[in-house]
């Protein structure tokens, strides 16, 4: 007969101090990215550390996956309260139906998105990668370490090509 399987990875026992390190600049680097209440920004932070306490992420770059995931939360958050303000805002008595008509803005900023995606996909994986993970918040070295312990140069250079590349393709769009 096999042992149990543990569903959940053990602590490590020094979640306390890193609260204590971080808790103050994790809300801040979050406040920073994201233009949400300070309620708001609270609240994914502390989902943020509740995450880190069920899944116990490795701890080499814990701040950075912590400012990662809150942002990921706030962004979450803030939707579904956009959403249900605008539902209540739908749900009110207007006679001059303004809330109705479709923000102009929506469209253009959906086709300028879709467009930064292609450019995205169309990159090679190693500078797809290496963008993506300096647009999420990473610094340099954490991009060394979670690429296979590449060199500051190395990332660098992709970085470089990656955004060169983006560059060229746009100007031949216009």
């Amino acid at each position: 007969m096999q042992p149990p399987t543990e569903t959940a990875p053990p602590a490590r026992g020094d979640e306390a101090d890193l609260y204590r390190r971080h808790h103050h600049d994790l809300q801040r680097a979050v406040a920073h990215a994201v233009n949400a209440p300070r309620e708001l920004i609270e609240d994914a932070c502390q989902t943020a550390w509740a995450i880190l306490l069920r899944t116990q992420p490795d701890r080499y770059a814990i701040f950075a996956w912590l400012r990662v995931v809150a942002i990921h939360e706030a962004y979450r958050l803030s939707a579904i309260e956009r959403r249900t303000t605008r539902l209540a805002s739908l749900r009110a008595d207007h006679r001059d139906g303004e809330d109705l008509v479709a923000d102009p803005h929506t469209l253009d900023d959906a086709l300028e998105a879709l467009e930064a995606l292609r450019a995205l996909a169309a990159l090679p994986t190693r500078q797809r990668v290496d963008l993506t993970l300096k647009l999420a918040g990473y610094t340099y070295e954490e991009i060394c370490i979670l690429t296979g312990g590449r060199t500051f140069t190395n990332v660098n250079k992709s970085l470089v090509k990656a955004r060169a590349r983006i560059r060229e393709s746009r100007s031949r769009e216009d």
